[in-house]
This record gives C-alpha cells, structure tokens and sequence, in this order.
C-alpha cells in the first residue's frame, strides 16, 4: 500500500503548480460567488461545487506531500539503528497512508451526500 502511494505521488509530481492554479481559481470562484449573493436569494451551486473540488485539491496536495519521499527499505545499512529508524519512519507513514485513506473516504462520502447522487 505504502509502495503504491509513493509511486502514485512519484508520477503525479508534474501536475502539483497545476493543482495550485486551479486552487486559486476556485477560490476566487467561491469568493464571488458569495458576494453576488444577497438575502433574497439561495447561494449559488457553482460555490458549493467549488468547495468540493477545493477539498479534492487538498487531499490531492496531501498525497503529493506526504508520500514522496518516503524511505525504502534497506537491509544492507551498517548499523542498527540506522535500520531501526528505516523501520520507526515506515511505521510513521503507514499510519498516516491509514489516515489518508480514512480522509479520502469521507471525502467520498460527503461529497456524495453533498451531491445527492
């Protein structure tokens, strides 16, 4: 799972500056969106739609941050502690491959209840 990931963040580096462009775009969206809203009227579904890819941006971010240089396994390393450490840090982000995987899941499913699909 952990080797999944990092060759998924591997592969998806070149498309980082472009997630950050299209973050900026749907906050700017959002923002006026929200402003051409008045009492009367319902808010727009273009910022709601906007938050929910904003928060898909996130996570993607996420995995293209976390999961990039995570540390291989090398049985050859001279000491013990130098491999007690390899295997301490592995730990690290398997935890945290758990939790993005957990986030990413309720991502789905509040963004399918956002949607009412």
């Amino acid at each position: 799972m952990l080797d999944l990931l990092a060759k998924l963040a591997t592969k998806l580096q070149p498309f980082r500056k472009l997630s950050y462009l299209l973050a900026v775009i749907l906050v700017g969206i959002i923002f006026s969106q929200l402003q051409q809203t008045t009492s009367q009227q319902p808010t727009s579904p273009y910022a709601l739609l906007s938050f929910i890819a904003c928060i898909w941006l996130l996570l993607f971010n996420i995995l293209l941050s976390l999961f990039d240089n995570i540390p291989k396994i090398n049985t050859d390393s001279p000491g013990i502690f130098i491999r007690i450490k390899l295997k301490v840090q592995r730990i690290l982000y398997h935890f945290l491959a758990l939790l993005f995987i957990g986030l990413t899941l309720v991502i789905v499913f509040l963004s399918l209840r956002v949607l009412r699909v």
